[in-house]
């Protein structure tokens, strides 16, 4: 991570801890094959446990907060375990048993034993209810739906009448110069305002890959994988004026990351392949995009 800031390093750190790694989770990413952990700081103690405590509750190493307190050599630590996590090159559940046991703190696999012994009679007497809230469709992606919980002052400080002129012709694209300064405005991480910045460069009528974003972003910034690509499109609060659609996979199709809904056989598959073909993108036989994808970002 040489050639980076501690600011930077610190940036980093917050969001894989508190907006990446609980994406994934809740998304039940194939990474993990379990994931025993969804909340933030959950996240947080268990890498800053394992990375920095290692042999003690990290509590007992930093003062809290632990990013401000952190070296630039901790950091590096806790944001390369946490890379690992979201990869699948490092067992979480294996992270959390260590984590728990630092902290003097009863086995998850251990309690689950216990209850199951303990509970086995009540479950035969009063078989268990089934559930009236089961999702069908959990992992719909937020292009097709309304932001759930946008975050304060997304909209940036732009008039009626910019947006109006923003709106060009039918047929051709939007002013991406406002588009832009909508997302510079914004309260995002400064990741996101680099990815959502990115598309905006992507001309009407090409498409591009997460892997050739995050191929760019390693280059010419700092190191990222294509995954954090992808979750930091998911919530894209300004589409489709801000074009994640144009945003496939490395096989040229319209899926992606656990592409649930918005994946070539689900739910908005179709609305997505009309975005792309309105704006002139050509298909195969196989529903395959044609050509190559675009690389020439400049961010």
């Amino acid at each position: 991570m040489a050639g980076e800031s501690k600011t930077q390093l610190q940036e980093r750190w917050n969001y894989l801890y508190k907006e990446y790694l609980p994406a994934l989770a809740k998304a039940r990413d194939e990474s993990q094959p379990t994931w025993p952990v969804f909340l933030d700081h959950c996240f947080a103690r268990i890498v800053l446990d394992n990375a920095v405590g290692v042999d003690k509750p990290w509590t007992e190493v930093l003062k809290s907060p632990a990013y401000k307190h952190m070296s630039e050599e901790q950091l590096g630590t806790a944001i390369e375990l946490a890379e690992k996590i979201a990869q699948g090159g490092a067992n979480l559940v294996e992270l959390d048993e260590h984590s728990l046991q630092l902290r003097g703190k009863q086995s998850k696999k251990r309690k689950a034993a216990d209850n199951t012994s303990n509970d086995a009679d009540a479950t035969v007497k009063q078989p268990a209810k089934k559930s009236k809230n089961k999702s069908t469709d959990p992992t719909v992606s937020s292009y097709f739906l309304p932001v759930s919980s946008p975050m304060r002052n997304t909209k940036a400080e732009i008039s009626d009448e910019e947006l109006q002129e923003a709106k060009v012709k039918a047929g051709e694209d939007y002013d991406m110069s406002v588009q832009v300064k909508r997302i510079q405005g914004s309260d995002l991480t400064a990741f996101k305002k680099k990815i959502l910045t990115m598309l905006t460069e992507i001309p009407r009528g090409r498409w591009s890959t997460y892997g050739a974003m995050s191929d760019y972003l390693n280059d010419k910034h700092s190191k990222t994988c294509a995954r954090a690509v992808g979750s930091a499109i998911k919530n894209n609060p300004f589409a489709p004026e801000v074009p994640c659609h144009r945003i496939l996979a490395a096989d040229r199709t319209i899926g992606g990351f656990k592409c649930g809904g918005w994946g070539e056989s689900g739910k908005y598959a179709h609305e997505k392949h009309q975005l792309l073909k309105d704006e002139g993108v050509k298909f195969d036989s196989s529903m395959k995009v044609k050509g190559s994808p675009f690389r020439d970002f400049s961010v």
